[in-house]
């Protein structure tokens, strides 16, 4: 029997030592929600992260994954800094003085910053989330629901600004082109006399396909090369690039239609 003392006084040992990390496993998140601000030389990272858990135990202990690089973190709960360890990209805080009961759904807030040449933001999940979402300069990012521990998610960053301002540059550029190259064919079927209208409008039709083609051309070889560069997003290269390719498509199907006539 007094052998048996040591191992049980051990395991006891054991348990009371690692008791409030496994209260802590217990409890998942009922809503994380981040919200990346972008600055002049970094991103700024907000995160409000909502604890779920079922019983009526104070929580002692509470950790938090954070990625790399993180820069002037700090960490809140209902309105009160906390003190943290990190270990990895795990960030430990001890509540065991504040009293807050698992079943209460304490509010936490997260901010830090983050360069922006690091050009990503990662998060890997280390409790079971009910509602997850990340917005990114207002625009939303990632919405989903019931994440289980383990999940990684990882999104890189292209300023959605930067994004619109091309799409709206490249169809600025498009229209304004195009009409000049309306204008232009008008004043020279004006310029003509009416026998030689009709004679010539094949040919200026062609004429101008033939430059919208080579327009359009060189809009998709430049939105190709801004993606390789990443200055416009997937999202955004697929559209313009469909988009303009089926501009090519028809304007080369009208060449070929008219190819005869002229001949």
């Amino acid at each position: 029997m007094r052998r048996e003392i040591p191992i049980i006084l051990t395991i006891l040992i054991f348990i009371a030592a690692f008791s409030p990390i496994i209260h802590a496993e217990e409890i998942n998140s009922s809503s994380t929600e981040i919200r990346i601000i972008t600055s002049d030389d970094f991103f700024t990272i907000q995160e409000t992260i909502i604890l779920q858990g079922t019983s009526d135990e104070y929580i002692e202990l509470v950790g938090f994954w954070i990625q790399d690089g993180a820069k002037d973190l700090k960490i809140t709960v209902d309105a009160q800094n906390l003190e943290f360890e990190k270990s990895d990209n795990i960030y430990t805080t001890n509540l065991s003085t504040l009293e807050i009961k698992e079943n209460s759904q304490p509010t936490f807030k997260i901010d830090y910053k983050i360069d922006k040449e690091t050009d990503y933001f990662q998060k890997q999940i280390i409790r079971n989330t009910s509602s997850f979402k990340v917005t990114f300069d207002e625009n939303i990012l990632y919405d989903s629901s019931n994440l289980i521990t383990g999940t990684s998610i990882k999104f890189y960053l292209i300023e959605p600004t930067q994004t619109e301002t091309t799409l709206s540059w490249y169809m600025i550029l498009a229209i304004v082109l195009l009409l000049l190259l309306l204008v232009l064919a008008a004043l020279n079927l004006i310029k003509k006399p009416k026998s030689e209208k009709v004679k010539k409008r094949a040919t200026e039709s062609e004429e101008l396909l033939s430059t919208k083609k080579t327009l359009l051309m060189y809009i998709l070889k430049d939105i190709e090369k801004k993606h390789r560069s990443k200055e416009i997003s997937d999202d955004t290269y697929h559209k313009l690039k469909d988009y303009y390719k089926n501009e090519a498509v028809e304007t080369m199907k009208k060449l070929e239609d008219i190819s005869p006539k002229v001949k």
